[in-house]
């Protein structure tokens, strides 16, 4: 908890700067998009495959674990008019979604709880959502983190897992990221997320690549930082302005040589 405080609980108003309108901080998806694509279409796009993906529809219920700003929750519930269960371990960004909730009259449809992911009440889910949330159960409780969202979906439920993940034989975020953002993040080869989600009892559907993906969508956050530098130093301080202009160029770098991957898993509890 102490660790994503870090990393998320600074003003949202920051994130707005850098991100699009939607709050997505994950990976977009921009296809076969031209040059001068947007980033905020890129994000829908991305929303709209994953809730394809999940056969989302009016009434399923959804779990969307680890919902950052909401950006998945929000959309499902209103493009598709699914429940869904929202949980962070972020007060920021629970408040946040709760806000955007409320804005656009969505009570109804969505609860957003602040909790850990072990704490997760209940199952019977007919999705379930992790959008780069794994990197930080680390290596040693990855297992049971399987196990637990395999627990909380109906038979025929579907899993869409967004994750990062580590080269084989490359150092992935390296030691900045471990210092500096992220001191819990553990990434590993797809296949062996792959096979621990085959391990709990999940058939693997898909999987699909967007490595280069991230690496155009860090250099649209990067070129909105630099774009309001003066205000998002004034927002979180010069000090973390600098470190947050080194963290989204040295990220974008990793994706673009291939110390670092992204991927899409979609399984289903048979």
């Amino acid at each position: 908890q102490a660790v994503i405080a870090h990393h998320y609980d600074v003003p949202a108003s920051f994130y707005q700067l850098i991100l699009d309108p939607s709050l997505a901080y994950s990976c977009a998806d921009w296809g076969h998009a031209g040059a001068d694509y947007p980033l905020a279409s890129a994000q829908r796009d991305k929303l709209d495959g994953i809730c394809a993906k999940l056969a989302l529809r009016p009434g399923l219920r959804l779990l969307d674990v680890g919902c950052g700003w909401g950006s998945l929750t929000v959309h499902a519930a209103r493009e598709y008019g699914a429940r869904v269960t929202a949980v962070t371990l972020s007060r920021e960004q629970a408040a946040r979604t709760q806000w955007r909730v409320a804005e656009l009259g969505l009570d109804s449809l969505v609860e957003v709880q602040v909790r850990d992911y072990r704490d997760i009440d209940g199952g019977d889910y007919d999705a379930v959502a992790t959008i780069e949330m794994g990197e930080h159960v680390g290596a040693g409780q990855y297992p049971a983190f399987c196990s637990l969202l395999r627990s909380r979906l109906r038979p025929g439920g579907r899993l869409l897992v967004q994750q990062m993940a580590r080269a084989a034989n490359a150092p992935g975020g390296g030691a900045f990221i471990e210092a500096y953002i992220a001191p819990d993040m553990h990434m590993r080869p797809a296949g062996q997320t792959v096979s621990l989600l085959e391990e709990a009892g999940l058939e693997v559907l898909a999987v699909r690549a967007m490595r280069l993906q991230y690496a155009r969508t860090i250099r649209a956050w990067l070129a909105n930082l630099e774009q309001r530098f003066e205000e998002a130093t004034a927002t979180i301080g010069p000090q973390s302005a600098r470190v947050w202009r080194l963290y989204l160029s040295g990220g974008a770098l990793a994706f673009e040589e291939g110390r670092m991957g992204v991927h899409q898993i979609l399984a289903i509890r048979s």
